[in-house]
């Protein structure tokens, strides 16, 4: 046999009974003939030269003896034509998927890089199965979507489930790379107290202090901007069992809320049972017992004592400023404490700093530059 021929690696879907129908018209053998030298059956013979059924291995070494035709290169042509049929088949199911893949955002798809400008239906349904690790859209929903409902804090407001797994799927992919120390709930404890003076910084300075002091107490801090239509706030999630994480979004664009938030789920590491993930949403339900102690639990460490009182009773910006020097804490704090107290949310709005596209913007990039 010529080498050409030995080294011929077919890469498209060309079925091996082609090429044994092929071969045996250049050397002028009838199909009876190659099952008399196999000892296959001349049924079996031109079911392969029909194609309907391949080559396997044990028949691959019946022609190489009979056509001196290596086995290798029947047993790979076999292969290639198997896999290319995989691929045509799984193609023209995730031509089925496309409705299902465009439920997803696609600015945020485009924003970290998960799908380019020019993918198709079934290049961006393939993209995000292999970004959420499963094999079908149902894989989807029992993997991604039934746990989210579990752990979902409210039904006040409805919410798009698949932009708000994603959002919880682009947080535990960011969370992953973030290094941190092994988890230590008394050092946690530690650094919860730390983070009212980070209040006074910008945001995203904060956020850099923050997510340093958390990662030596063992917390995965990371950001992932809002996903339209989940109202997500922020969630903790116990990533490879021993492994808090952290993701909080700029919901509302408030400072007070920004840290208030991030102080919530330091609280349900805290307080809760350990792997318990939350999902924080804007407008929660209030009756939840857990999500009351997380609340009390930012209060506490915001607002010791009886410095809440004091804030229901300012009346004034003076007062308000001059009780977040008392406190060591960012005015915004104090003026968002007012409003929540007193519902003069008119008062206090001066105060209530905005977190701007360009904290946004830099919060972001924090949280992708990882330190190794």
């Amino acid at each position: 046999m010529s080498t050409a021929t030995q080294e011929f690696q077919p890469d498209w879907g060309v079925h091996p009974g082609e090429i044994l129908g092929n071969v045996l018209d250049q050397r002028g053998m009838r199909q009876v003939e190659l099952a008399q030298r196999t000892g296959l059956s001349a049924k079996h013979v031109n079911q392969i030269v029909k194609q309907t059924i391949g080559i396997s291995p044990d028949v691959s070494i019946l022609l190489e003896r009979a056509l001196d035709v290596p086995a290798s290169f029947w047993i790979n042509l076999d292969t290639q034509y198997q896999a290319f049929e995989s691929r045509r088949r799984a193609e023209a199911t995730l031509s089925e998927y496309g409705t299902w893949a465009g439920r997803f955002d696609t600015a945020t798809l485009r924003r970290h890089g998960i799908i380019d400008p020019a993918d198709t239906g079934i290049s961006r349904a393939e993209k995000l199965l292999k970004l959420f690790q499963v094999a079908t859209p149902d894989a989807f929903t029992q993997t991604w979507l039934r746990p989210t409902v579990s752990f979902r804090r409210s039904q006040a407001f409805t919410i798009n489930e698949p932009n708000t797994a994603l959002w919880l799927r682009l947080v535990e992919r960011s969370a992953r790379d973030v290094p941190v120390e092994p988890f230590n709930a008394r050092r946690l404890r530690a650094v919860a107290k730390s983070i009212p003076t980070m209040t006074t910084m910008t945001v995203p300075n904060g956020f850099v202090a923050a997510r340093a002091a958390l990662a030596e107490a063992g917390v995965a801090l990371t950001f992932v901007r809002e996903v339209p239509g989940t109202r997500v706030c922020a969630a903790t999630w116990w990533i490879s069992g021993e492994r808090p994480a952290i993701g909080i979004t700029e919901r509302l664009r408030r400072h007070d809320t920004f840290w208030f938030n991030l102080l919530h789920e330091i609280g349900h590491i805290v307080r809760h049972p350990r792997r318990t993930s939350f999902l924080d949403l804007d407008g929660g339900d209030a009756a939840d017992e857990t999500e009351a102690e997380a609340n009390d639990f930012a209060v506490e460490m915001l607002f010791p004592g009886d410095s809440s009182d004091a804030i229901a009773r300012a009346t004034t910006h003076r007062e308000m400023i001059i009780i977040a020097a008392q406190l060591g804490i960012g005015v915004s704090m104090v003026a968002g404490r007012c409003g929540n107290l007193t519902g003069q949310w008119k008062l206090v709005s001066r105060l209530r700093e905005s977190i701007s596209g360009e904290d946004i913007n830099a919060l972001e990039t924090i949280a992708q530059d990882v330190v190794a």
